[in-house]
C-alpha cells in the first residue's frame, strides 16, 4: 500500500477539471488523502478520500459523479519506486465507485493487473469491500 496526503483538493495532477470546478463551486475541501492498494492477484485499487468543508457538498458531488461513471475525475496513482507494485498504464480500463460519509467523499477505482477489458462486475465486487471498510472507518 502506498499513501499520500494533499491539502490541494483541486490540483490538476489529482483531479479532472469537472471535479475541480464542482469542489470550488461548493464550500470547498479541507484536503484529500490518496492510497494505492493491490490484492493477491496484483489488481490495483486507488482510493481518494476528500474531506469536504460541508458534508452536503460530498452528497452533491457523489450524485454528479455517479451520473457520469465513465468520466474519470480522479487520477490513477502510480506506485512509488521500490514498492513492488506494477505500474499499470493510466489509460488501463477500470471501474470506479463513490461513497459519502460525514465530511468524507470517497472515490474508489480498480484496475485489472493484466489490463483486461471484461468482467468489470467482478472487479467492482472486489472494490466494494475496500470502499465499505473506509466508509465504516470514517463513521467510527
Amino acid at each position: 500500500m502506498a499513501k499520500a496526503a494533499n491539502p490541494d483538493c483541486t490540483g490538476s495532477d489529482l483531479v479532472g477539471p469537472s471535479l475541480a470546478g464542482l469542489i470550488v463551486q461548493g464550500h470547498g475541501c479541507v484536503g484529500v488523502d490518496v492510497a494505492l492498494y493491490k490484492d493477491a492477484d496484483g489488481n490495483q485499487y486507488n482510493l481518494a478520500l476528500f474531506t469536504m468543508k460541508d458534508p452536503m457538498d460530498g452528497v452533491r458531488l457523489v450524485n454528479v459523479l455517479a451520473e457520469h461513471v465513465e468520466s474519470y475525475q480522479v487520477a490513477v496513482q502510480l506506485p512509488p519506486d521500490g514498492s513492488g507494485l506494477r505500474r499499470l498504464p493510466a489509460d488501463s480500463p477500470r471501474v470506479q465507485g463513490f461513497t459519502v460519509a460525514d465530511h468524507g467523499m470517497l472515490v474508489g477505482m480498480a484496475q485489472w493487473s493484466d489490463g483486461r477489458t471484461v468482467d468489470f462486475d467482478k472487479l467492482s465486487a472486489r472494490l466494494t469491500p475496500l470502499t465499505g471498510a473506509v466508509t465504516r472507518a470514517i463513521l467510527a
